[in-house]
């Protein structure tokens, strides 16, 4: 945990520090100087991904409070404006239009064997071969 809380502040120190070496280098005409700044941001280039991805990845718990009023709001808002209706209540397998004792046509059997024919009853479709 300790070296979460480290490593930002490590990690722009390497950064400033081989940038300042590797201008130094530059502006001195020194090839070793140069190419040792040039290494040291090679080394920090990764850690400063690393450490930009998991602060992305840290929620805090005031982040999370306001995600859930925000999603609270919303849905008084949608209640409120009627854009949420209450499902209707599920059928009891009947079907209107077929009539009452046959199998509704909207029910597909996932088993080959059980397809229901149009014209069969319910008990007729529940009859296992």
């Amino acid at each position: 945990m300790i070296y979460r809380r480290m490593t930002p502040g490590l990690t722009i120190t390497l950064f400033v520090a081989a940038l300042a070496t590797s201008v130094t280098g530059w502006a001195t005409s020194t090839a070793p100087l140069t190419d040792a700044g040039l290494i040291g941001l090679l080394a920090a280039v990764p850690l400063m991904y690393w450490v930009m991805i998991t602060r992305t990845h840290e929620v805090t718990a005031e982040q999370i409070a306001q995600a859930e009023a925000r999603g609270y709001v919303k849905a008084l808002d949608h209640v409120g404006r009627g854009v949420i209706d209450v499902p209707p209540p599920p059928s009891p397998g009947q079907c209107e239009e077929c009539g009452r004792d046959l199998s509704p046509a909207d029910v597909i059997s996932l088993n080959a064997r059980r397809r229901p024919d149009a014209n069969t009853t319910i008990e007729e479709n529940r009859a296992v071969p």
